[in-house]
């Protein structure tokens, strides 16, 4: 029998709901269940706590499953409910993913999660700024380069740079300057401590405010516009390394209904009787999907 077109010659002489319940049965018993695909449910969009949405290419790691999102996305979630992108072992709070543009706004944990110590602001060590070696995340252009230098003698020229205290040692400062600063020369002779690398969008609201913001990172993924747009939840096989977009009905290359006019003639199964014909409604499920039908019968 004709996959594409399903016809069921019934008896003049069976009545109409004998007719109705042979036709369900059958489309019962040759159809799968309703229930969408698997991992098109595993990869629905999840979140931390703070409304910011997380879906590909990036994953929430013990949460979400790891073929949802893109090898070396994997984040995490603060206790108070931000994500945490992990960069060469420092932990940076995402701020806000922008998906269409494939970029994000990220800081430093330690500028930016409140510290036990509030009243004085005393910064705990951190690292240079560093990106992993997969290359998949790259600093956006045009953005300032910083320099923190632990371990200062708080003078009255460096008051307007100085971000806070050094928590390993309370009565020395932390102050910030921009590369370029002129100061920088006599600042590092004035600090006994760390030197650390980072970088900021902005200088908009002071220093301990571009701290904050943090900085921009592009990220280099498999495209997932198309799957979006025709419906389905992009994710990754990583045993084939290759970009997956789930459907309901079950994974695609690219995008759902690969093929719209052939997917369109695929679903057309009209239900036929001989003689005089009356008609009832019914629901049945193709590809993952609730498709109407329409029963025909003669009596």
């Amino acid at each position: 029998m004709n996959r594409n077109s399903l016809f069921f010659i019934l008896k003049p002489f069976s009545s109409p709901l004998i007719h109705s319940y042979i036709v369900l049965f059958y489309l019962l018993a040759r159809n799968i269940s309703c229930s969408p695909d698997p991992k098109f449910v595993a990869c629905q969009p999840k979140t931390c706590g703070n409304n910011q949405s997380i879906s590909y290419p990036f994953y929430i790691e013990g949460t979400q499953e790891s073929f949802c999102g893109y090898p070396s996305f994997g984040i995490s979630c603060s206790p108070n409910g931000f994500p945490i992108l992990n960069l060469s072992n420092t932990q940076h709070i995402i701020h806000q993913i922008f998906y269409q543009n494939q970029s994000l706004r990220v800081s430093n944990a330690a500028f930016s999660i409140s510290r036990p110590n509030t009243t004085k602001g005393c910064l705990p060590r951190t690292g240079n700024l560093t990106l992993p070696p997969s290359n998949v995340f790259h600093l956006a252009p045009n953005q300032k380069d910083m320099i923190l230098f632990y371990g200062c003698e708080l003078l009255p020229s460096l008051q307007e740079h100085t971000v806070g205290c050094s928590a390993e040692n309370e009565t020395s400062s932390v102050v910030a300057l921009y590369k370029e600063d002129k100061n920088l020369t006599s600042v590092s002779k004035n600090c006994k401590r760390e030197v650390v690398h980072t970088v900021v969008e902005d200088g908009i609201g002071g220093i301990q405010e571009a701290l904050r913001k943090g900085f921009l990172l592009n990220w280099s993924a498999s495209d997932c516009s198309q799957c979006n747009i025709t419906g389905g939840r992009c994710g990754f096989d990583s045993d084939m390394y290759t970009f997956r977009c789930y459907c309901t009905d079950r994974f695609h290359s690219v995008k759902c209904d690969d093929d719209p006019e052939k997917t369109k003639k695929k679903n057309k199964m009209p239900i036929v009787a001989t003689g005089q014909r009356s008609s009832l409604p019914f629901l049945f499920c193709l590809g993952g999907r609730i498709q109407p039908i329409r029963l025909l019968w003669s009596f």
